[in-house]
């Protein structure tokens, strides 16, 4: 969310210097540097407040392009309670006392009773039974005062939150002159489900945690940091009636619905039918929410993205839009079909589960007309747009295919699908007509970022035509997948329901960092927005220090655009087209060897060169991806595309490194990364269908092959002891030392040194390598992986050191120096490094409770 993110410092100081005086009389200036910064008053407007509302900012003269001022005019304010911020560093705190005292004078002279005092921790008790400085300013002054007892933060659309308060219901106090503090809740101003949060258990539940957040809770995984203001969880908008569940689950073992469920039901009964889930990364929350909607026998409400708070630039104020949010936190466009209500799946043995029913839609109101089904609208000539979670569909009838209605949405681009007319892979003139007249008449944002699909099985006739109309309507195009010819299964087959496998972040996966900027569009991140009372109140451990001497962020306007981190994803069922399995389809997922140990796939024989190794001029492993590899490895891969780009992201959002300065392609090389760890050895996309292609010269999966060198050569280098397992009970005959081995595929090993790592089967060859080149995957590993592997990228050599066979003290090995893509010259470990090789690879791996991976057992891929 765009917009500054500077916070209001902590004051600092002695109480003489930093604590205005409660009294009505303002105490004299305190002696100071007469050229030095004091206190000075701003006054601010509100755009959302009624007429002759207003603000006070109470800031140094040092600040004089404070983005504090700026910050204030989203804030609610109203005539009769204004709002006063104090924002002074302690250097121009001589008379604070003095400029407060005044304005608490001129604003009960003009009859006001109340204000705002927004200065984190006013409403603390001192350490020493002192009353919160709040009230003595009310009592002092006859005069109301609201203040919150610890560090709060403007969130979107101008209300306020208090990040930590002192007790659940706390966090906002009223003080009135003589009278007991009443708490307010952390929210300011308060919605209608505040008072009843504060009744719900907080903390640990199942394998996750329950955090308050300013738009509601938040459901992450147990260990995972609190978020903190600027993190993906306080950029919702806070809904009046509406309370958001953000939900987080994607690092989590157990089940996600199991625990949301739980967290649900535990809920007040007038808080359960008020809410609403919101997904925390980019995959698709609708599976666990139906899921959900099964366990609890009630609808569920589930949002196709954030509910965010984004100005309106007619006239300054806030409106809620549901928008998807990249992995790289950007806010790119607003859901058609907003939210969807899950009903309870009935019982019986031929009972279905409906289908999600729309519950808020965004469609222009010149498609608005008579008929009745919710997100429907009607074009010029009778024809029907939908609005649908993946973005619209047009045809002939007000119902799109099962496929089209089910897709999730992609924060990359709004999917426009046009039906096949006449069922020939024809789309009709007269639909592309009335679509061409819609385009105009939608959001911009859903215009930058909308495509024009295929329909399966089109025609070159159609692609043709639907090529030129994206060209002509400034749209982008997706060609349909091309058909495989190994079959897909359904995404029922594919991940078992319920769906609380793996992430974040957003995330979040909270929350790492991200460079993305967001459009000016959307709606500010939450910002620190009060300045501290006195010294007592603790600071936030995350508050940076500046060097003006106090804490927070520095008094300077940030870029209008910033970025947004993302908290860790939930990850669902990829949606791919049903048909039966095949052990050489991609979407079968990689053996899980902590389960049992999969049946072993035919291996392909080491490749000896007879040259000795110190002579070797083997070549470098492939460079980076061309433009042709990559568009040819997303159609070849199509079909299980969206299966692999969640994880991709994810990692992309952990490491913003592994982006480099062109990020599409460095997504598209790791997504080839991220499908071969979790393709099965012997599927279409695994170890032996590479080997083979390469063996034949390179064929259909040449640009998979490139697109995957790259990717690896993204990922960062690795040291330390590699082992592969090569199964007994001798070593080959031509493994002697001075022999050169090359694998033709990348090859799989196992980090010694990792923390976890397994230890290798009984009776196996143990084939132990110094890498150079070797590449670190555990930010792409598969789910079960112990994250102890690595990988040699294809066309890596290397050079036999010794063998050593069997023995009653040690297995049988064969230590191996990879050689350096291009030396003409290859130098041999000393005797010393390959004596310390030897000891790793006699070492016993321990107890451990990975079990060793196999694919991480067998020959080197290679070619006779």
């Amino acid at each position: 969310m765009s917009g500054l993110t500077s916070r209001l410092p902590r004051w600092r100081g002695r109480r003489s210097a930093a604590e205005p005086s409660p009294g009505p009389a303002a105490p004299g200036p305190v002696a100071r540097d007469p050229e030095g910064p004091r206190t000075v008053l701003d006054e601010f407007g509100a755009a959302s407040g009624p007429d002759g509302a207003s603000g006070f900012l109470l800031r140094s003269s040092a600040d004089r392009r404070t983005s504090v001022r700026e910050l204030a005019r989203s804030l609610r304010v109203d005539r009769d309670r204004p709002v006063v911020i104090v924002d002074v560093a302690p250097d121009a705190a001589g008379n604070l006392g003095e400029e407060l005292g005044g304005l608490l004078a001129r604003l009960r002279d003009e009859h006001r009773s109340a204000a705002r005092l927004v200065m984190s921790g006013a409403a603390a008790r001192k350490p020493d039974g002192q009353l919160p400085l709040a009230q003595r300013l009310a009592d002092a002054w006859d005069f109301e005062i609201e203040a919150p007892d610890a560090a709060a933060v403007l969130v979107p659309g101008g209300g306020l939150y208090v990040t930590e308060p002192a007790s659940p219901a706390g966090g906002w106090w009223r003080f009135a002159p003589g009278a007991e503090p009443l708490a307010l809740g952390a929210r300011i101003p308060a919605p209608r489900w505040q008072r009843a949060l504060a009744r719900v258990p907080l903390g640990e539940l199942g394998d996750h945690t329950v955090r308050q957040i300013p738009a509601g809770l938040l459901l992450h995984p147990t260990g995972a940091a609190a978020p903190r203001p600027g993190d993906l969880a306080f950029a919702l908008a806070v809904h009046p009636d509406r309370l958001t569940v953000l939900v987080n689950g994607a690092d989590s073992r157990n089940d996600l619905a199991e625990d949301l469920a739980t967290l649900l039901a535990r809920l007040p009964a007038e808080l359960r039918d008020r809410v609403r889930l919101a997904p925390g990364g980019g995959d698709d929350l609708l599976p666990v929410a139906q899921r959900v909607a099964d366990l609890l026998g009630t609808e569920v409400e589930v949002c196709t993205g954030l509910p965010l708070s984004v100005p309106n630039p007619s006239d300054g104020t806030y409106q809620e839009q549901v928008r998807l949010v990249s992995a790289e936190g950007e806010s790119t466009w607003p859901a058609l079909l907003a939210a969807v209500s899950c009903a309870p799946a009935e019982t019986g043995a031929e009972a279905e589960t409906a289908a999600p029913r729309p519950v808020r839609w965004l469609l222009p109101d010149s498609v608005a007309g008579p008929d009745s089904e919710p997100a429907v609208g009607r074009l010029p000539g009778g024809s029907y747009v939908v609005a649908v979670r993946s973005g619209l569909w047009v045809g002939a009838t007000p119902d799109p295919p099962a496929a089209v209605r089910d897709r999730p949405a992609e924060a990359r681009a709004v999917r426009i699908e046009v039906a096949d007319a006449d069922g020939d892979g024809q789309t009709g003139g007269a639909l592309l007509k009335a679509l061409a007249a819609l385009l105009p008449e939608l959001d911009a944002q859903v215009r930058e970022h909308a495509e024009i699909a295929s329909p399966a099985g089109a025609g070159a006739e159609t692609v043709d035509a639907l090529r030129r109309f994206a060209v002509r309507n400034a749209l982008m195009f997706a060609a349909a997948p091309t058909r495989s010819a190994a079959p897909t299964r359904s995404a029922a087959a594919a991940t078992p329901a319920p769906v609380p496998v793996p992430a974040a972040s957003i995330p979040p996966a909270p929350a790492p960092p991200t460079s993305a900027a967001v459009p000016r569009t959307a709606t500010p991140p939450p910002v620190r927005a009060t300045a501290q009372a006195p010294a007592q109140a603790p600071a936030p451990a995350s508050r940076p220090a500046t060097s003006s001497g106090h804490t927070g962020l520095p008094n300077s306007p940030a870029p209008e655009a910033g970025p947004l981190p993302q908290a860790p994803e939930p990850r669902t069922a990829p949606q791919v087209a049903s048909a039966p399995s095949t052990p050489g389809s991609p979407t079968n997922p990689a053996p899980n060897p902590a389960s049992a140990p999969a049946p072993r796939a035919p291996e392909p024989p080491v490749r000896v060169a007879a040259a000795p190794s110190r002579h070797s001029t083997a070549p470098a492993p492939a460079g980076l991806s061309s433009g042709a590899d990559r568009a040819a490895f997303r159609e070849l891969a199509a079909s299980v595309w969206e299966e692999h780009t969640g994880p991709v992201n994810r990692a992309l959002v952990h490491l913003p490194a592994l982006r480099g300065p062109q990020e599409e392609q460095a997504r598209i090389d790791l997504v080839a990364v991220h499908l071969y760890l979790t393709a099965a050895p012997d599927g279409r996309f695994g170890v032996l269908a590479l080997a083979s292609d390469a063996a034949s010269g390179g064929g259909g999966l040449a640009p998979y092959a490139a697109c995957l060198a790259s990717g690896l050569r993204r990922l960062p280098a690795l040291r330390g002891t590699l082992l592969r397992a090569v199964p007994g009970p001798g070593i080959a005959d031509d493994a002697v030392p001075g022999t050169v081995l090359r694998c033709d595929a990348p090859l799989d090993v196992v980090h010694l040194e990792q923390k976890g790592a397994p230890a290798p089967p009984d009776g196996h060859v143990r084939y132990v390598v110094r890498p150079v080149t070797a590449r670190r995957t555990s930010m792409l590993a598969a789910p079960g992986d112990s994250g102890a592997t690595a990988l040699f990228a294809a066309g890596t050599e290397f050079s036999v050191l010794a063998r050593h066979e069997a023995s009653e003290e040690a297995p049988a090995r064969v230590l191996l120096a990879e050689i350096p893509g291009g030396t003409r010259q290859f130098r041999a470990p000393s005797d010393e490094a390959i004596a310390r090789l030897d000891e790793a690879a006699r070492r016993d791996g321990g107890a451990t409770a990975a079990r060793w991976p196999s694919r991480c057992t067998g020959h080197f891929p290679g070619s006779t």
